[in-house]
């Protein structure tokens, strides 16, 4: 594998590392283009190891292995050769690796960046919830954790209308986070895959909800204020019969940028949002072709083999193994970005040694 980029280290101490130190850290070129999503709330947690086939047992064994999980990300060697940030749930801040160290800071000692996360969703109409309590979360990011970074997310579903809702709320979030001063919003409006939308009623929604959010944030005067976005692949509803082809996913994408007047300097990561590893990389690689300041942030589509490796059948865990595959799940997104990534790179079962 080839060395990871030079970037600026971070400073020792996390209550050091100042907004603007964070904001020129983000904006590092050299620094990967790709958030490790491990914010994984324990409900999810708990599918997401039912999904993968790790056993679990009693609570207790469950307990275990999402700590360990936990653990196994956040401390993968060589972490930063392909993820430049982190976006973790708020049980990471209490957690230490084997070595008595807090997880916050193995991931920053490997130059990673630490992304909080705040906001429920509604059950029944997929906004977000909480908002009022969201500046006594940023502050305490701030004050007790020394994060300078918040990922916020409302989710949006074709034909069920709050279109208008969720651009708003992510205006509001980041009117928050320039009225806090010291905190960087990524926006999150995630397009539910389970509708029965084509890829040309998707893009209409997507085109309406991210134009809404960026005029309403140029509207506002907020555009200064450093912000970045996360959100969804456009692609046909998982209910509407059409085929994802990444190719026309990308125009529509295209389509999208122009018509919602996407700042092309500002920072747009995808999730993975439920598409498979090989359905997500083919996606952003075709999405790498139509833009700069574009990454991934996955999060089935990253953690699933190294929690089948991390976990192995029939029991135990072996947290070199889960490492070894965080890693190839990096490497392979790279060569998406690089437009050197095929479906069969899928197959290939270690990272160590692999050349590029």
């Amino acid at each position: 594998m080839s060395e990871p980029c030079e970037l600026t280290p971070l400073p020792e101490d996390p209550q050091k590392l100042t907004f603007s130190e964070t904001v020129q850290a983000m904006q590092d070129p050299n620094r990967p283009p790709h958030f490790l999503a491990m914010d994984q709330s324990e409900g999810t947690h708990r599918k997401h190891m039912q999904q993968f086939g790790v056993p679990i047992g009693d609570e207790a064994d469950f307990q275990e292995k999402a700590k360990a999980a936990r653990v196994m990300l956040a401390t993968t060697p060589g972490l930063n050769q392909y993820f430049g940030a982190a976006i973790v749930h708020d049980d990471l801040f209490s957690l230490v690796g084997p070595d008595g160290k807090p997880l916050q800071d193995s991931l920053r000692d490997s130059n990673v960046l630490v992304i909080g996360k705040k906001l429920g969703l509604d059950k029944n109409t997929g906004l977000a919830t909480e908002l009022d309590q969201l500046c006594v979360g940023m502050r305490e990011l701030v004050e007790k954790w020394g994060v300078h970074l918040i990922k916020t997310r409302t989710t949006i579903t074709c034909g069920k209308g709050h279109a208008d809702d969720a651009a708003d709320q992510m205006v509001q979030v980041q009117r928050k986070a320039a009225k806090n001063g010291q905190m960087m919003a990524i926006l999150e409006p995630e397009f539910a895959k389970d509708n029965a939308g084509t890829l040309q009623e998707n893009e209409e929604l997507m085109t309406r909800v991210l134009g809404g959010m960026i005029d309403g944030i140029s509207r506002e005067g907020l555009s200064d204020h450093p912000y970045a976005i996360k959100t969804s692949f456009p692609a046909p509803g998982s209910a509407s019969g059409e085929r994802i082809i990444p190719e026309a996913s990308a125009e529509a994408w295209q389509r999208i940028c122009e018509r919602a007047e996407i700042p092309e300097e500002l920072l747009v990561v995808f999730l993975s949002g439920g598409h498979s590893p090989e359905t997500s990389r083919s996606l952003l690689q075709a999405m790498a072709k139509v833009r700069g300041h574009t990454g991934s942030s996955f999060s089935r589509a990253n953690v699933e083999r190294p929690y089948q490796q991390t976990f192995p059948k029939p029991g135990g865990i072996d947290i070199p193994a889960g490492h070894d595959a965080m890693l190839l799940e990096g490497w392979k997104n790279r060569r998406a970005m690089q437009g050197n990534y095929h479906p069969s790179l899928e197959k290939v079962q270690r990272y160590t040694g692999m050349g590029e």
